[in-house]
């Protein structure tokens, strides 16, 4: 299946290029990381031993137009170890590599290969397909549908030993735009996804140990929602969405929001959640009691001037609320297009905390220099035996240069300060290249 995929995306490429496409549009980053690794945690009396690391990261991101309705799209990440191996040292991810053609027979679009769906109660990345069929004068009316292997965890091209009918992701959505500013959405979804089986020990009947296999069935979800979005005189906005467990036979997640304008310059939102937790069938969890939460949000923004600048400064809440106990979330700030800065608080159950942020841009050289910056500081308990807080203190300053429109360099410093660390840096080093290509 592995060298299927891989044999199929190279000549499809390969294809293409000979004279069909007609447009490239390619991003490619490539960044260096240097960090330091505390081994092990030094006995008393002793000094602590590091080791220097440096990671290397790759990102490749390209749509290939060809005629006036396909396109060939991926992403694709790599990391490698330059200094010091960690781990298997070198790994590869696929987050997309899909064929898509876009109002096929002026009713449908079409997506083939690896990519990430969401459809309502429904959503996971697969090997698959996917469609979306617009009928009505205005498209109104809009049936989405897809289906396929789930992807490998580690977004790789192993792992295809499982059977499809337990390792897949299938579902649809009904879309309804007929109403000027409100969509309706009806969704279902079916997913399970087999475990690996692994090998343990077990006592036999006479209680000696023995090694045994463990295979246990694909852990099964199945559900259904609804979801509602709606502008009400084309400044407030509200979206609500109810989803619905069928192995439990119950609603596990409901939500509200609401933005509402007062005047040009104010806003004040509002927002409700209703969350279990996502048990799958088959599972362990299934055997321990699990409760229910629920989450109220509020904020306040008001737009303005400062400085010379437009800045959104900003006041929000939240809660959680338990069975026996509550958590609540305070936050003040303002944010402009340069900068910004703000205090968040958290109390409660979640714990005893406070931070401040700040960070500040600024365009040195126009379009070919820029400045980066950004500083915080966090209070927090370390659990209930110790009543004392410690201090987290940290920042990063870095430059873009952009020579050319096409191609840019990022350097950032990074540092922090805590109880473990008395004083940790780290570097990143990137290289950017930007890429359209019209070959007609």
């Amino acid at each position: 299946m592995r060298k299927l995929i891989l044999v199929t995306f190279v000549l499809l490429f390969a294809f293409l290029s000979t004279g069909f496409s007609q447009s490239l549009n390619l991003r490619f980053n490539n960044t260096f990381y240097t960090w330091k690794r505390l081994d092990e945690v030094p006995a008393a009396g002793t000094s602590a031993t590091y080791t220097t690391h440096l990671t290397g990261y790759q990102n490749l991101a390209f749509d290939f137009n060809f005629g006036n309705k396909w396109t060939l799209s991926t992403s694709v990440q790599t990391d490698e170890d330059v200094v010091k191996k960690n781990g298997r040292g070198f790994s590869y991810r696929f987050y997309d590599a899909y064929l898509k053609g876009s109002n096929l027979f002026n009713v449908l679009d079409l997506k083939l290969g690896r990519q990430y769906v969401s459809g309502g109660s429904g959503r996971g990345t697969i090997d698959g397909a996917h469609f979306k069929l617009k009928f009505g004068e205005r498209k109104e009316y809009q049936i989405i549908g897809f289906g396929g292997y789930l992807t490998p965890l580690a977004y790789d091209f192993e792992g295809y030993n499982k059977k499809l009918t337990e390792n897949f992701l299938a579902g649809g959505q009904f879309l309804y735009y007929g109403v000027k500013d409100l969509s309706v959405g009806l969704s279902y979804a079916n997913k399970q996804r087999a475990v690996d089986p692994y090998w343990t020990i077990r006592p036999d009947e006479n209680f000696n140990q023995k090694d045994v296999l463990i295979e246990t069935e694909s852990r099964a979800d199945q559900y259904g929602g609804v979801d509602l979005t709606y502008r009400l005189m084309k400044k407030h906005n509200l979206y609500g969405r109810a989803y619905y467990d069928f192995n439990k036979k119950k609603f596990y997640k409901g939500e509200f929001n609401g933005i509402f304008a007062l005047n040009d310059k104010i806003k004040f939102s509002v927002g409700y959640f209703y969350k279990e937790p996502q048990l799958s069938v088959n599972t362990i969890f299934w055997v321990f009691n699990y409760l229910k939460y629920q989450e109220i949000q509020g904020g306040l923004d008001y737009s303005t001037k400062l400085l010379g600048t437009d800045v959104n400064i900003y006041g929000r809440f939240g809660g959680v609320i338990y069975e026996k106990d509550n958590s609540l979330k305070f936050q003040l700030g303002l944010s402009g297009a340069s900068y910004g800065l703000g205090i968040t608080k958290y109390t409660g159950y979640a714990g005893e905390s406070e931070g401040a942020f700040a960070y500040y841009n600024h365009e040195i050289l126009k379009t070919k220099l820029a400045l980066t910056s950004s500083i915080n500081y966090s209070r927090y308990n370390l659990g209930n035996y110790s009543s004392d807080k410690t201090d987290v203190f940290g920042g990063t300053l870095g430059l873009t240069y952009r020579p050319v429109s096409r191609f840019s360099v990022d350097a950032q410093g990074q540092f922090m300060t805590n109880e473990i660390y008395k004083f940790d840096t780290r570097f990143l080093l990137g290289i950017n290249y930007w890429l359209f290509s019209n070959f007609n």
